[in-house]
Formats: C-alpha cells, sequence, structure tokens
C-alpha cells in the first residue's frame, strides 16, 4: 500500500511516512512536522476535495514546509488547486523514481534559498540592524578619533576612541570640544567639504578633555542622502603627535652633534692643560703645580662624565613606569642626594611638605621625575656656591598638595639669573654656566616636567636668588600615558 505522507528533513536527513509513523495525538503530529520535516510529499489516495482539505491542514501546520502535490488526477486544473491549497509543487502518478528526485531537488534549492535569503520586511530589517551594528564595530574599532557633523557644526555620531579622549558630546559643537574655542575655525576643512563636495586634509593641533595636546592629520569625506545631498560630514583625525615629536627629537639630535663636538674639543683641551701641568709638576717636582693640574683634570673629567650622562639620557629611549608614591618620601630621597655637595660648600637645605589631603601620595615616574628635581637643586647649590664670599646661602624645597596638585618650590639664594638668561633656560644647550656647563640638564628638566603633564617656570632677580616652580597633577591620565610611553 502506497504511502498516504512521505515526510523528508533537510537537516536531518530523514525520511518516513505516515503509515510507519505512530503519532499518539494531532498535537505531536504538528510538533513533528514544524520541528522535524522539511519537505512533505502528500499522495492522492483519497478523492479530489479531502485531498486538497488534506493540503490546506498542512499548510496552516507550518507554512515554511514544502509540500509536493503527488497526484492521480490528470486534469490541470487539480494541480493549480493544490498550488492554491499551499502545495509548493505537484506532479502526476504514475511516475518514475527520477522524477520524484526531480521535484525534492528543486525543494530543497527552494530551502535553501528560504533559508539564506529573505524577502520580507522584518527579514530586511534584521538584516539592515546586523549590517548596522557589524558598520559600528569597525567605526569603534578604527584606531583614529572618528566623528560625524553637521552643517551647524554639530557633533551627530562620534566613535569609541574619540569619547575615550574628548568625552560624548553628541549635540555639541566641535570647535568647542576639539580646540576649546567659542567659535569655528577659520580655514574649517568640514566647511570646505560641504561646500565643495570632496574630502580635504590639514594639520593641526586639539586639545583633548584630560587638557593633552594632540598632533593630528586631519581627513574629511562628504555623506550624502539618497538624493545625492550632503547631509553630514565624517571627520577623521590621526594623532601623529608622536610623529612630530619624533621629528624634533631626530633634529636637535642633529644640532646636538655639532654642538657637542665644540663642548667636548674644549673640554679636551682643559684636560690636556691640566695633564700637562700635572707633568711638569712632576719632572721639575713642583707640588703646587701638581696640585693645579690634578684639579683641572677633576674639574674636567666630572664636566665630561656630566655631558656624556645627559647625552645618554636624552638620546635614550625608555617606557614610563608610573608608580604611587609618597611625596614626603619622594622629597626626603631627593634631598638626600644633594646635601652632601650642599654640605661641602656649608649651604643649609630646608624642606617641608603641606599635605591638604588624607594622605600624600602621587603618581609619576620617579626616576625621570626625581632626576629633574635633583638637576634644579645641584645647580642651585652650583649658583650658590659660586657667591659664597656675599653672604651665608641657604635653599628651600618644598611641596604643596592638595586634591588635584602637587606644587613643588625650589628657592635659593644666589646671583640671580638676568633676563636673557631666564628667556633662553629652557632651550636646549642654553648654559649659564658658560664652558661649565652642557645646556641640557634643564631642557631634559623641562621634558620630564611636560611627560608628567605638569608646568615649570623660574623667576629671578639679578642679586636676590631664584625660584623654580613645578606643578604636576597627583594622578596622571591614563590617554596621558599611552602618549608620554
Amino acid at each position: 500500500m502506497e504511502p498516504d505522507i512521505l515526510f523528508i528533513s533537510y537537516d536531518k536527513g530523514m525520511i518516513c511516512d505516515l503509515e510507519n509513523s505512530k503519532f499518539r495525538s494531532s498535537m505531536e503530529f504538528r510538533t513533528s512536522l514544524q520541528n522535524i520535516y522539511d519537505i512533505v510529499i502528500a499522495f492522492q489516495n483519497q478523492d479530489l476535495k479531502q485531498y486538497i482539505e488534506k493540503i490546506a491542514a498542512l499548510t496552516r501546520m507550518n507554512p515554511e514546509t514544502e509540500i509536493i502535490a503527488a497526484m492521480t488526477a490528470h486534469d490541470p486544473e487539480s494541480g493549480v488547486r493544490a498550488l492554491r491549497a499551499g502545495a509548493s509543487d505537484f506532479f502526476t502518478l504514475p511516475s518514475t523514481a527520477d522524477t520524484l528526485d526531480f521535484y525534492i531537488k528543486r525543494s530543497l534549492e527552494r530551502i535553501y534559498l528560504h533559508k539564506h535569503l529573505c524577502f520580507n520586511e522584518n527579514c530586511y530589517e534584521n538584516k539592515f540592524a546586523r549590517s548596522k551594528k557589524n558598520y559600528q564595530q569597525l567605526f569603534d574599532q578604527v584606531p583614529c578619533f572618528v566623528f560625524v557633523q553637521d552643517k551647524d557644526y554639530q557633533i551627530t555620531d562620534a566613535n569609541k576612541r574619540f569619547k575615550e579622549y574628548f568625552g560624548n558630546h553628541i549635540g555639541e559643537y566641535c570647535f568647542g570640544i576639539c580646540k576649546n574655542r567659542d567659535e569655528p575655525c577659520s580655514a574649517c576643512p568640514m566647511r570646505q567639504t560641504f561646500e565643495d563636495g570632496t574630502g580635504h586634509t590639514s594639520e593641526m593641533e586639539i586639545i583633548s578633555s584630560d587638557g593633552i595636546k594632540h598632533v593630528v592629520l586631519s581627513w574629511t569625506a562628504p555623506i550624502r542622502n539618497h538624493h545625492g545631498k550632503i547631509t553630514n560630514v565624517l571627520v577623521m583625525l590621526t594623532d601623529i603627535t608622536e610623529v612630530r615629536r619624533l621629528e624634533a627629537h631626530l633634529t636637535s639630535l642633529g644640532f646636538m652633534i655639532g654642538s657637542i663636538s665644540h663642548g667636548i674639543k674644549g673640554l679636551l683641551t682643559a684636560l690636556d692643560g691640566g695633564m700637562y701641568l700635572m707633568d711638569t709638576g712632576l719632572r721639575t717636582e713642583n707640588k703646587d703645580k701638581m696640585i693645579q693640574g690634578f684639579e683641572i683634570s677633576k674639574q674636567t673629567t666630572s664636566r665630561i662624565k656630566k655631558l656624556v650622562l645627559d647625552i645618554l639620557y636624552y638620546t635614550r629611549t625608555r617606557n614610563m613606569d608610573w608608580k604611587k608614591i609618597s611625596i614626603c618620601r619622594f622629597m626626603e630621597d631627593t634631598i638626600n642626594i644633594v646635601s652632601g655637595k650642599a654640605e661641602k660648600y656649608g649651604i643649609s637645605l630646608i624642606s617641608s611638605a603641606d599635605i591638604l589631603t588624607q594622605d600624600d601620595i602621587f603618581e609619576i615616574d620617579e626616576p625621570s621625575f626625581q632626576a629633574a628635581m635633583v638637576n634644579i637643586l645641584e645647580n642651585a647649590v652650583e649658583a650658590c656656591a659660586e657667591s659664597m664670599h656675599d653672604n651665608e646661602h641657604r635653599i628651600k624645597f618644598t611641596a604643596r598638595a592638595d586634591r588635584e596638585k602637587v606644587v613643588f618650590r625650589i628657592q635659593d639664594t644666589g646671583p640671580g639669573m638676568d633676563e636673557a638668561t631666564l628667556k633662553n633656560i629652557f632651550t636646549i644647550f642654553f648654559s649659564s654656566k658658560g664652558n661649565k656647563g652642557t645646556g641640557l640638564g634643564l631642557f631634559i628638566t623641562s621634558k620630564v616636567v611636560e611627560q608628567h603633564r605638569g608646568k615649570i617656570k623660574v623667576a629671578s632677580l639679578k642679586g636676590r636668588g631664584s625660584s623654580f616652580k613645578i606643578t604636576i597633577p597627583r594622578s596622571v591620565p591614563e590617554t596621558a600615558k599611552k602618549i608620554s610611553s
């Protein structure tokens, strides 16, 4: 006896017929049809009316199932009635196995298309949502600052990196967020893109929400609607701060080589002079000349050592090692480094800290920041030592810390500086010590303070001493740490 219905599972490769399947209830039959079988071949073993009703019932159970009507009627109108009832295809009996195989393959093709292609509105909406999500992920993963703005300079969208550095400022003006300005820039690449419909590039400086300046390469592109009208402009900012810093570093290195060659030549000449005096003293048994030559050689060697150390510090690349330490402990350790030199010249070192919070912890790269403080203190000691004949000298090293920042002050009672020295004191290779200095110490100190997102200022009066003020934040923002390292 021929089966009434042949069930075929596309996913599970399962075939069975109604006669051999034992369904205890119509619900179990319906569940089986919906969850397992992809293709149903309905054989006509009763009159046409009942057969058409069976196809309609199967369609209502699961509209997604492919129903192939195997009909005994040779009237084409009967096949049309089966299709209207919900059948996907039909053929007439008797038939061959090849014919059945052909219709099954055609149903499998339709199943594949329905599984991978969708033609209803909900499917399009879901695909659009998935596509939008994928593009948003790409938008957020781009290692640049990306935002979209309208004709009114308002930010309408921004990627994750932009929000991380500048905050979530959707609806606010780009020039206020990126430039801290109250009005648009005079040469705005975005405005140019709106006017001519083409992309524009430029180099500019912007300021992130933590006050860090970034040198960026800006690129703009128009965003058009389906009518071709420009509605927004996409702005991509590539951070080239480190590139420009390296360029400046390499330029100064080239300048350094020329300057140092002259400096070393002078130092070698001085060293040669000291050795000549010692040699003369040895040959003539003149103790005074021997001592004089030794002192010259000793001082010159010390200057060469300092020059080499400064050069190595400036030229080497090192990652900042940020650590939270005690302000008071830091000051004590720093004072201990220079105390011996100060005692040698009879100079008083006074230190104190005014902490306005419950703890005195701040975050620094201790080796570099301590070296910067030591450099200023040693300069103060040397300045005071040069004018010891005037009066007794003292150096004050103080700190004042609130919740946001720490202010260090180093004040001496030395001879002070003139206006020209004050103007150039942090310039590379400028030295107020003449041929005794390298011109690198205070330049490196200023760079270290900058790496800590701080500021350094100096005030001085001729004959009245000098005062250095170093202000740094208690903790450095994570975005700033990435740039510093």
